[in-house]
């Protein structure tokens, strides 16, 4: 597989020697051809992707992203790595000043350049920060887009939210917050439209708005509470019950095979697959607690690295009910878990072309963002597809994880 490495995806064009230091896609995808194309990677592939997650790959912050965003518009000349952060806060401060972008979207006590400070040095932020920074730091619509979808992790603008809707308007004309708040106002009194714009989606892939008159009829479109089953929160939930009933079906078929095997004769069919089977074959590495639940997160050396976020049954029946929306974690590890069952058998270079054309349309039509080599799930998740037994290494990874996290303290992490 060695020298169809060159082939990947991801920030082929710059050559080895000439990344630098704040380009951090580039250094992760040189990074992650260097760790599949290891001599070793064929026979010892669970210990080389551990090792990397955990020892070697770079976790890269939102104060990071935040930092080589201003980096990068200031066209500041000296390294990254040697500029201090005061450098950055100030001109941070500077362009929040000069746009009169207001600390907060909410009272608070907290003065704008701790509040600059710690974006600078956060692991993550909530969404709303992301929206006042772009206004703060003059961003356009993509820069914000980009922030949401790969730094977030996110869906793009909810152009169904008449916030995000005037937001994104805003950004797109660069207009200032104060017309922003100007026009949330406007929106507030305005009566909701009698019947929608026209039939089918509100909002298409071309969709552009000219003039505040037409955001302003927008606006009273999204008042009267029209569903559309077009939109990106729909499209994603629709997604994620294609991919829950295919999985369901190869469980099924996978049980089926055992109760054959066993002699027994119960008819499997998707439909009595449970979000209990659905942990238990795809979390299979992850132990569990004598109430018969996943270990807590907190548990596993790669916690950090996976954000808190596990398949379980609990989180399913969440996603079912609405309770949580559909993220991109649950669309990946769904259409991970059925790639590596249905293409077990194929060339690993293949069931790895195969998942990146396939999920980067999932995460297309759903408002995603495209796969982020930089996100260490995704990247943990590319590496295991290039292994012979994609879930069984996927597995034993999340069990060396907690195997580790007990011996770092000398026993199990509460």
């Amino acid at each position: 597989m060695k020298n169809r490495m060159q082939d990947l995806d991801f920030e082929q064009t710059l050559a080895d020697d000439s990344v630098q230091e704040f380009e951090f896609t580039k250094r992760a995808a040189r990074r992650f051809r260097e760790v599949v194309s290891l001599e070793s990677f064929e026979d010892e592939d669970a210990d080389a992707i551990f090792h990397y997650l955990y020892k070697e790959m770079e976790l890269v912050s939102f104060g990071d992203h935040l930092k080589r965003y201003i980096y990068e518009r200031a066209g500041l000349e000296e390294p990254f790595s040697e500029v201090p952060i005061e450098t950055f806060k100030e001109i941070a401060l500077d362009s929040f000043q000069e746009t009169c972008t207001p600390k907060s979207m909410n009272p608070t006590s907290t003065k704008l350049p701790a509040l600059i400070g710690n974006w600078l040095t956060q692991a993550s932020v909530k969404r709303e920060t992301v929206f006042l920074l772009g206004f703060g730091l003059r961003m356009s619509a993509e820069d914000v887009s980009d922030f949401l979808t790969r730094v977030l992790r996110e869906q793009d603008f909810d152009l169904h939210n008449p916030e995000e809707l005037i937001y994104w308007y805003c950004y797109t004309h660069q207009l200032p917050y104060g017309k922003a708040d100007e026009l949330k106002k406007t929106c507030a009194a305005l009566e909701p439209a009698a019947r929608p714009p026209h039939e089918g989606p509100l909002f298409g892939p071309d969709f552009t708005l000219d003039s505040e008159e037409e955001l302003l009829q927008y606006l009273s479109y999204l008042k009267a509470g029209w569903d559309d089953p077009g939109s990106e929160k729909s499209r994603a939930f629709v997604t994620f019950l294609s991919l829950l009933d295919h999985a369901r079906s190869i469980i099924a078929s996978m049980y089926q095979k055992d109760e054959e095997e066993k002699g027994g004769d119960k008819v499997w069919s998707a439909r009595d697959i449970t979000p209990a089977d659905l942990e238990k074959v795809i979390c299979n590495g992850i132990p569990v607690n004598k109430m018969g639940n996943l270990k807590k997160m907190s548990a596993s050396i790669l916690a950090r690295h996976f954000f808190q976020k596990r398949f379980s049954r609990q989180r399913i029946t969440s996603l079912l009910s609405h309770k949580f929306p559909v993220e991109r974690f649950d669309l990946l590890t769904l259409e991970f878990f059925i790639v590596s069952q249905e293409l077990e058998d194929e060339d690993p270079y293949e069931r790895y072309k195969y998942f990146i054309d396939k999920t980067q349309k999932i995460l297309a039509d759903c408002g995603m963002g495209e796969i982020y080599i930089v996100n260490p799930y995704e990247c943990f998740l590319l590496m295991c597809l290039l292994t012979d037994c994609p879930l069984a290494v996927f597995s034993e990874i999340w069990e060396m994880s907690y195997e580790a996290g007990s011996d770092e303290s000398g026993g199990q992490v509460p």
